[in-house]
């Protein structure tokens, strides 16, 4: 078939979908027909993996995908788990000093498919609402073990500073990355999207000759070099742009008929 032996992994917010976070009618059509003609489709993104099933359930995806920014390896149609990576323990009086520092700052910590919120925010609302859930407030001692992710939300500058505060404390068993504008992610250190992606490659060696792979963001940096063929959206960011080896126009335009035009270069 047209697109057998190519896998395609695309970030979601920023890159697939519009600034409303809509999935445009070009897009899905693309990605079906990418599909439908044998190629190999995943989304990679910070999100739970029950917001794709949630709000996304016409996309096509049919290949092992990406969720909490690389911690989980999730088989959206056998809703299974692959491969997973937990934050360290021991956390809390880390996080609960910067709440005490930044007080205007929300967030959240994601465990076993549910958003424990530690402090609401409205940035906070708003990517709980947008995503499809409602967030479970919560005490430290009462989020449960196993962490994917924790999420901080506030303006730039703030989380420019929480960064920079995590970044002094030198530990070598987390990462902290912008995801947005306005979040920042922070993970087991062994956790990207590029990790997952290298995971998932070796798995399909067998299968796949070329892999193509299309973000926005920092969070997405990774990705775009454990790809074959790394793409960004106009709108990405500087690095983004620099690592990949095409740039197509800003994610309010689809990017996914952009994407089969540049596919089809190395049919």
């Amino acid at each position: 078939m047209k697109y057998s032996g190519i896998a395609l992994f695309a970030d979601l917010d920023g890159t697939l979908l519009d600034d409303k976070r809509q999935l445009s009618d070009e897009n899905l059509a693309a990605v079906r027909y990418f599909v439908e003609n044998g190629g190999s489709f995943a989304v990679a993104t910070g999100r739970m993996e029950r917001s794709t099933l949630i709000n996304f359930p016409e996309l096509t995806v049919n290949t092992p995908s990406i969720f909490y920014n690389g911690a989980l390896v999730y088989d959206i149609n056998r809703r299974e788990e692959l491969y997973q990576v937990y934050m360290p323990e021991g956390l809390e009086p880390v996080f609960q000093h910067i709440l005490d520092s930044f007080p205007t700052c929300g967030l959240e910590v994601n465990a076993k498919g549910e958003a424990y919120v530690i402090r609401y925010n409205d940035k906070i609302d708003f990517q709980l609402k947008r995503e499809g859930f409602k967030g479970i407030m919560s005490g430290w001692d009462e989020v449960p073990r196993e962490w994917y992710k924790i999420l901080i939300a506030d303006t730039r500058p703030i989380l420019t500073g929480i960064k920079e505060y995590l970044k002094n404390l030198k530990r070598t068993d987390i990462s902290v990355t912008f995801s947005e504008e306005e979040l920042i992610d922070i993970m087991a250190s062994s956790v990207s999207k590029g990790a997952a992606l290298e995971r998932i490659k070796k798995d399909n060696s067998d299968k796949w000759r070329i892999v193509f792979s299309i973000g926005d963001n920092d969070n997405d940096l990774d990705m775009i070099r454990t790809a074959d063929v790394g793409i960004a959206v106009g709108n990405a960011s500087e690095k983004v742009k620099a690592a990949a080896k095409y740039i197509v126009a800003h994610h309010n335009t689809p990017c996914m008929p952009q994407v089969l035009d540049i596919i089809g270069r190395y049919l």
